[in-house]
């Protein structure tokens, strides 16, 4: 076997493998012996048809039976030999002809990796921002699962506030002209909701049951319905009710409405912190990676293939509509291309397979291997989701290759950036427990129920 390669770009390789006749040959004969038996020629008794007849009248079977052996004989063989890292395991072929007595030629047209060199991995210095729960941030999640649980009760003299909900007819009109989507009877809108564009809301507040009140908006110059966008409209609202919102008390009999079958207030409130904690420590340790790897990619600029852009942003998109999927069902068909959707990811993919290729450089270089105990851990969680259906969800991850690949590339990524944060100066930043989830006001989390 002859290998040639070719760089035709900064990625791109040819590679032009020869193989030996002989060897062709062989391999003519071996495919002849095997079809021999089977075949059927009219005129002819199975097995007794002459090998010049049965190779002339089987030609295109025998070659491919051949040049699939072929590549399967040479075509990782070649790789080995010239130390060749392909992107796309399935590789452009240009296929020769078969002839018995001459050697046999074809072409693979792949992209490699780029040579991975991470600098400026250890001895970094990165803030580590943590937070302790306070009683503060625990009574922010009752008052908020109180609100959630909170009823409405209509009160005849009240006068509309921020917080209360109306009961109200409204019809909208553009110039004149009513529109689609801007009428509506007996509608619930809680004012403060922001579920109305502009000072729809807030041009509500003050009104009684029986007025009728004109609210002019604008529609925000990007919107849904492009052809509402920017435009000014009127709505002739006519108030039916104005309902005042009536909060829970904050007693055990809360703790029975967010689903805590036995502790009651005091064993909520437990369950809030604890939940909290684990939130806290969840996202300290998340912006902790960030800012590593945020650092690596920094120190490390690196031009990629972009096949292996192209399958991140693929991968980063399948993901995007399995979160869609499982958040709000079916995801809509909006007759964009597939490649279209997924180049909005490129930016994205860049930065991963970078990252991707650093920390198993890394991995390598350190000689960290991929704790088995951890990967064990991570299959226990993931069954865990799936209560009594446990075993057969570890099981049908288990019977992967690909998915345990995935599963264990990413508890080594794990163990890579512990390492790097050991070898790191890391500065203790005390946070509020707000500030640390980016929360501008309150938790705003339910924590329980």
């Amino acid at each position: 076997m002859d290998v040639t390669v070719t760089e035709t770009n900064t990625f791109d390789r040819e590679i032009t493998i020869r193989i030996d006749a002989s060897r062709v040959d062989a391999l003519l004969e071996q495919e002849l012996a095997h079809l021999l038996p089977k075949a059927r020629l009219p005129g002819f008794r199975p097995g007794k048809i002459p090998k010049a007849v049965l190779e002339t009248r089987f030609r295109d079977q025998i070659s491919q039976a051949v040049v699939e052996q072929l590549i399967r004989e040479t075509y990782l063989s070649a790789l080995e030999e010239r130390d060749l890292r392909p992107v796309d395991n399935e590789p452009k072929l240009i296929l020769g002809k078969v002839q018995r007595g001459e050697p046999y030629t074809y072409t693979a047209h792949i992209q490699i990796y780029p040579t991975v060199d991470p600098k400026d991995y250890t001895g970094l210095t990165v803030d580590h921002r943590r937070a302790e729960v306070t009683a503060a941030d625990v009574d922010a999640v009752v008052q908020q699962l109180r609100l959630e649980r909170s009823t409405f009760t209509p009160e005849a003299d009240r006068t509309a506030e921020m917080g209360d909900r109306l009961l109200l007819d409204f019809d909208g009109r553009i110039d004149g002209e009513r529109f689609a989507g801007g009428q509506a009877n007996g509608h619930l809108l809680e004012l403060g909701s922001n579920r109305f564009i502009d000072t729809f809301e807030a041009q509500l507040v003050g009104c009684r049951a029986g007025d009728a009140r004109a609210v002019t908006v604008r529609f925000p110059e990007v919107y849904q319905a492009s052809e509402l966008a920017g435009k000014e409209a009127t709505f002739d609202c006519t108030i039916h009710e104005v309902q005042q919102r009536v909060l829970p008390p904050e007693d055990d009999g809360l703790a029975a409405l967010a689903g805590l079958k036995e502790g009651g207030l005091a064993g909520l409130r437990t369950e809030i912190e604890q939940t909290l904690r684990r939130q806290a420590e969840h996202e300290s340790k998340q912006q902790l990676k960030k800012a590593i790897l945020d650092q690596l990619l920094a120190a490390n600029p690196m031009e990629l293939p972009p096949l292996l852009v192209q399958r991140t942003a693929r991968s980063l998109l399948a993901q995007a509509k399995r979160d869609y999927e499982r958040r709000h069902g079916a995801l809509p068909d909006v007759g964009i291309p597939e490649e279209q959707l997924a180049a909005q990811f490129t930016e994205q993919a860049q930065a991963q397979a970078t990252l991707g290729l650093l920390l198993a450089e890394i991995a390598d270089r350190e000689k960290l291997v991929v704790d088995e105990a951890v990967v064990e851990a991570r299959l226990d969680a993931i069954g865990e989701a799936y209560g009594e259906r446990a075993s057969a969800m570890k099981q049908w991850v288990r019977n992967n290759e690909e998915r345990m690949d995935a599963l264990r590339a990413s508890v080594l990524e794990e163990q890579v950036i512990d390492w790097i944060c050991q070898h790191s100066t890391l500065q203790e930043k005390s946070v509020s427990f707000d500030e640390l989830m980016g929360n501008d006001a309150g938790t705003g989390t339910p924590a329980a129920g």
